[in-house]
């Protein structure tokens, strides 16, 4: 059972607002670009929730474990899996301490590449693949190359339009202002749950379809501020343009940042 939402976060006039604001001006775009690929009312082969642990998050990290849950686009789910990952390298002693997976736990452990093209028969390799996770720009990479076609939705931006004020956009925090009866803990399954069951939260209590929930993430959103920099807490669409070119060269593309900035009308970047 699905606990209540945090009453300081329920919904109001002005929240909901907020959100067709947000909608309304992507409205006025004509396409989506979501990953380099044009979507226009988009439908998909697969839709799944992925979530990796890996051997840390320095440069060159591998996965140790995977798991994904299958949906359909009415949210009904179809199935999971989960695996142990021999990553071929050693596992840091500090993602160690985090989600508890050792060096001996992997060593027999199919290699990503073994799990999915050989023991799930290369299912998505001719598909269509909605791909969701939490902060999607650290597990996409690693799932989008078994992916035909592949495009990212990311339940933190999400919460972050949806939730601006939140202390926090990690999965716990999120999971706890919705009201989500699951419980993240650094474990791939775990987490994969608790992301399903908070993207079905934004779809249900904001009443957004799974396509609309693409464009919510992928929208300007004219409330959006600055996390960090010397324009910390400056909006978005208020940055000196010069900066926000710096920003979009120096950014991950895949950083919300960044995004924001390549849909924020009048720019011109």
């Amino acid at each position: 059972m699905q606990q209540p939402e945090n009453p300081r976060f329920k919904d109001s006039s002005d929240d909901k607002s907020r959100l067709d604001l947000i909608l309304a001006i992507k409205q006025r775009v004509t396409t989506i670009w979501c990953q380099g690929v044009v979507i226009k009312n988009s439908t998909f082969d697969n839709y799944i929730v992925v979530d990796f642990e890996t051997t840390g998050l320095a440069p060159g990290y591998r996965p140790i474990e995977i798991a994904w849950l299958e949906f359909d686009e009415n949210f009904c789910e179809i199935n999971s899996v989960e695996s142990l990952i021999n990553p071929q390298m050693p596992i840091e002693p500090g993602a160690e301490k985090v989600h508890g997976i050792s060096d001996a736990m992997v060593k027999d452990a199919p290699t990503l590449d073994d799990f999915i093209t050989v023991q799930h028969a290369d299912k998505f390799r001719n598909s269509n693949v909605l791909v969701v996770a939490h902060n999607a720009k650290f597990d996409y990479p690693m799932f989008a190359p078994f992916c035909g076609q592949a495009t990212q939705l990311c339940t933190m931006n999400l919460g972050r339009k949806i939730y601006p004020a939140a202390p926090s956009f990690k999965l716990a925090v999120l999971a706890k202002i919705c009201g989500v009866n699951k419980v993240p803990t650094h474990r791939a399954l775990d987490d994969v749950e608790t992301c399903f069951a908070l993207l079905k939260h934004f779809s249900q209590s904001k009443s957004l379809s799974i396509n609309e929930l693409i464009e919510l993430e992928q929208a300007f959103d004219p409330d959006a501020v600055m996390p960090f920099g010397k324009h910390k807490g400056t909006k978005i669409a208020d940055l000196p343009k010069d900066y926000a070119v710096w920003l979009i060269d120096t950014l991950d593309k895949d950083d919300w940042v960044a995004r924001q900035l390549r849909n924020t009308p009048d720019l011109y970047i």
